[in-house]
């Protein structure tokens, strides 16, 4: 059920592109399309939450805090709560805005609607007949997030996850703090898991931000159990980038075809 809904939410937002006409990344002007469904913008202030949409009788909103000054966090909250109104996910009511609400993570079998309004922004706001070609690239690394970020005024965190959404490459987005793993997006071909909780490895790029204070932002081999379980001695590309602002890191990691077959990743 909850791949499904996934599934489904990316097609609703592929047909609404379609419908609205956008063939370029400067025609995705996500307030301008909130308003043409119907919805207003309104700049508040929200005890938790980014943002927000709100039903009041035949009236509906998108409520943005005002907390939020970055133009790409900005776009993705909006799209996001866009993605709750369009599928017809329940809405919370007006006086529970200034409670903080945590969604709890069902199993397979359970519909995930803050995971289907994350996939129907990211496809609104980046869509695959825009970025596919970025996507089918090799060797793979963080140059296509960036490109695409820049592209279509996303965070870096959103564009590389949808490059391994799309990707057909063996890679994986792993996102740390604080020397552990917070969360994992790989492609269909990356096949091994990288848990959350898991802490960094010093034999990976991205311990050195948290030894060092810095890092060295160019693709290189790591062995590959630094950042899995393996017994096959072979290396594996990683290329990361750190925020000195947040104390995090982002890694892409790729599987050279030459090293596939020896992890049990061959096609």
């Amino acid at each position: 059920m909850r791949k499904t809904g996934i599934r489904e939410a990316r097609r609703v937002a592929r047909a609404l592109v379609f419908r609205l006409g956008i063939t370029a990344p400067e025609h995705i002007r996500i307030e301008a399309i909130a308003k043409r469904l119907g919805l207003r913008i309104v700049v508040t202030k929200l005890d938790g939450a980014e943002a927000q949409l709100v039903r009041t009788g035949d009236d509906a909103m998108i409520m943005v805090s005002d907390r939020i000054k970055d133009p790409a966090a900005r776009r993705f909250s909006i799209a996001h709560e866009l993605g709750h109104f369009v599928l017809g996910h329940p809405s919370m009511p007006p006086h529970m805005l200034s409670a903080t609400l945590r969604m709890k993570r069902g199993s397979e079998y359970e519909r995930d609607y803050e995971a289907e309004a994350n996939a129907f922004a990211s496809e609104l706001l980046m869509p695959y007949s825009l970025v596919r070609k970025l996507c089918e690239v090799s060797p793979m690394s963080l140059r296509e997030p960036w490109l695409i970020a820049e592209m279509f005024s996303v965070s870096i965190l959103t564009s590389t996850i949808r490059v391994t959404e799309i990707s057909p490459e063996r890679c994986a987005a792993v996102f740390s703090a604080k020397r552990h793993v917070v969360w994992f997006a790989p492609s269909e071909t990356f096949t091994r898991e990288i848990e959350r909780g898991r802490r960094i490895d010093p034999h990976s790029v991205a311990w050195d931000f948290y030894t060092k204070g810095a890092i060295d932002d160019r693709e290189q081999p790591v062995p590959a159990d630094a950042w899995f379980d393996t017994s096959v001695d072979v290396e594996i590309i990683e290329h990361s980038t750190a925020s000195t602002e947040h104390g995090t890191v982002l890694s892409l990691l790729w599987i050279p075809e030459r090293v596939a077959a020896p992890l049990g990743m061959a096609a």
